[in-house]
């Protein structure tokens, strides 16, 4: 910015109100300021003088463009049209169930939890832990300086990119998938406590959240045509797997009822029109 005012004898440009702005906007993701700052001192050089004051109201509308540029140039990195077909697929699925994940998260949780709680994820399939690092741009990290203690959130912007019409069909987040993959993986979770305890297990947000993920799957659209699906909920009601969620029983039926009740009114629809 100092340039762009030292090149044009701005002595009172940029304000201090308008670095604010940039910064509040920009909410830690150092690609959106860079990307910010140049699509600024473009619009500046072709109009010149006049735009100096209008063009921080403005950027985060015209700008996104480059920003999109900017992140199908981050997905990129993730699409190796070299691969065989199969494996560019379950990287494709790979990335679809970890940034699905962490954006419809009912509560923050660290790096390490989400490699915990993606355990149905086997590392010979997609590595979760390498992902994750290389998606830290895009990424709001948190206060410690420990990557697996970091708490990461989608960062807005990329956020609406991801799931809206913009992005590529194979990297785009659909809620209903992302809440199902999600309810898959606490269900696995709880599975795992249940058939081979282990004190060291992470599942308080599994037990908690997965009947939510999986109610707001269906109200999301998604269905239960997943074969995954369909044995995991077969263990979740063996003996020594619901006495790990038991105490949560309450939520459990709520929430599986509408579960239930929303499949039942779609299915019923179907054979309806058909």
């Amino acid at each position: 910015m100092k340039e762009i005012a030292v090149k044009e004898d701005w002595d009172d440009w940029p304000t201090l109100d308008q670095l604010d702005k940039l910064s509040r906007k920009a909410d830690g993701l150092f690609h959106y300021a860079t990307t910010a700052l140049q699509w600024i001192e473009q619009q500046i050089h072709n109009i010149g003088t006049p735009y100096r004051e209008k063009v921080f109201d403005e950027f985060a509308q015209s700008g996104i463009g480059q920003l999109e540029d900017l992140y199908k140039l981050i997905l990129g990195a993730f699409d190796d049209p070299k691969q065989n077909t199969d494996t560019r697929k379950e990287q494709q699925l790979g990335f679809q169930h970890v940034v699905g994940t962490t954006l419809v998260l009912e509560k923050p949780l660290t790096i390490h939890q989400i490699i915990a709680l993606l355990g149905d994820i086997t590392r010979d399939d997609f590595d979760v832990i390498k992902f994750l690092r290389r998606l830290r741009s895009v990424l709001i990290p948190g206060t410690t300086a420990s990557f697996k203690e970091a708490t990461p959130q989608i960062h807005k912007s990329f956020r609406d990119y991801i799931m809206g019409v913009h992005a590529p069909a194979e990297f785009r987040i659909l809620t209903g998938h992302a809440h199902m993959v999600t309810a898959r993986s606490c269900m696995e979770v709880i599975v795992k406590a249940g058939i081979k305890p282990d004190p060291k297990q992470q599942d308080a947000y599994s037990v908690k959240h997965w009947c939510q993920h999986l109610r707001k799957a269906v109200e999301e659209g998604a269905t239960l045509e997943d074969k995954g699906m369909q044995k995991v909920f077969e263990q979740m009601a063996e003996d020594r797997v619901v006495n790990v969620w038991k105490g949560n029983l309450g939520q459990v039926v709520f929430n599986v009822a509408a579960a239930g009740w929303g499949l039942l009114k779609v299915r019923t629809k179907h054979e309806t029109e058909s």
